[in-house]
């Protein structure tokens, strides 16, 4: 991570941001995960959010972003919560129908702050291969394994 610089402060501020759909239904599939991505680096770039990784699967949505000390992780989530809704509901009208009460996601969100150093390389690799493991869990049975 970077050094960024505002006009009186320097910083670096990361965090692990994560939502879900609302009733955790299965509408994120995709192109709608292509949309979703490209409009979180959009959103990211007008508000000068930094974006380190997007990842997203069936159900819910990982981000690993920055912003300015000023902006907090609340304001971050909300703004990215609410322009992706409004868009892909633009894009994909006939998502409405598995989603009564005209939202998109879930009320609430988990963050959690992210420092320099081996956990942040994690947390973007883990951001960046979600919708992989999930699909690849998938094909497997869960099962123990009995260690001699």
């Amino acid at each position: 991570m970077k050094l960024e610089e505002g006009y009186h402060c320097r910083y670096q501020i990361r965090y692990h941001c994560v939502w879900k759909v609302k009733y955790s239904r299965k509408i994120l599939f995709g192109e709608r995960i292509k949309y979703l991505k490209q409009l979180i680096h959009e959103i990211a770039e007008r508000y000068d959010y930094y974006i380190e990784a997007v990842g997203v699967d069936e159900t819910h949505v990982h981000v690993f972003a920055g912003a300015h000390p000023a902006i907090s992780p609340a304001k971050l989530i909300q703004v990215v919560k609410s322009i992706t809704a409004r868009e892909l509901f633009k894009k994909y009208p006939e998502i409405k129908q598995f989603l009564w009460g005209g939202a998109l996601w879930a009320i609430g969100y988990y963050v959690r702050t992210v420092s320099d150093g081996p956990l942040d390389h994690v947390i973007k690799k883990y951001v960046d291969e979600q919708n992989q493991v999930i699909k690849s869990t998938r094909k497997k049975k869960y099962q123990l394994k009995l260690v001699p």
